[in-house]
């Protein structure tokens, strides 16, 4: 059984600990090494502890597993909410916790006309899981400056959540 909740507390170290072992599992060959020897399992549990607002996770057979954080978007184009990070463990993935975590955001987020996520631009598998759900890319794009001499690119997709 999948339960969401909101993260408290005594969450910090586990979501920091999903946090970062889903970075080392999803983005080993779409992200330069350089970058991902920077993401440490003490800065991710220090961002879990400075930002606990709007963070959900998920528990699987009494563990958690993964974790979603969503807020208004920083795009001030249209009135949108933005889900800024879905994570789930790969030995978790395919179960349905991702569709149920994004599912709540989606609620929490129902006041807003949009919601849209930023996702790395070759990021392929990602890409189609939130076409699947039901996002478009919606022709945004960025380049974040991370490093000297790297940027990581990254579009936009959206989801209308009413009509």
């Amino acid at each position: 059984m999948i339960t969401i909740r909101d993260m408290v507390e005594r969450d910090y170290e586990r979501k920091g600990f999903i946090h970062f072992r889903s970075w080392i599992e999803t983005y080993d060959r779409l992200m330069d090494s350089r970058y991902l020897e920077k993401h440490s399992l003490e800065r991710c549990i220090i961002i879990a502890k400075k930002y606990p607002e709007n963070t959900l996770v998920a528990e699987y057979k009494n563990e958690i597993v993964g974790f979603a954080a969503y807020n208004k978007s920083s795009d001030s184009d249209v009135n949108r909410g933005e889900v800024y990070a879905l994570y789930v463990l790969k030995d978790y993935q395919k179960l349905g916790i991702g569709k149920a975590l994004m599912d709540e955001c989606i609620k929490r987020l129902a006041t807003y006309e949009y919601v849209s996520v930023w996702v790395l631009h070759n990021n392929v598998p990602a890409i189609a899981w939130y076409e699947n759900y039901g996002f478009a890319k919606d022709g945004k794009t960025k380049s974040v400056s991370v490093m000297d001499n790297y940027n990581l690119d990254e579009i936009r997709m959206s989801i209308r959540t009413r009509s």
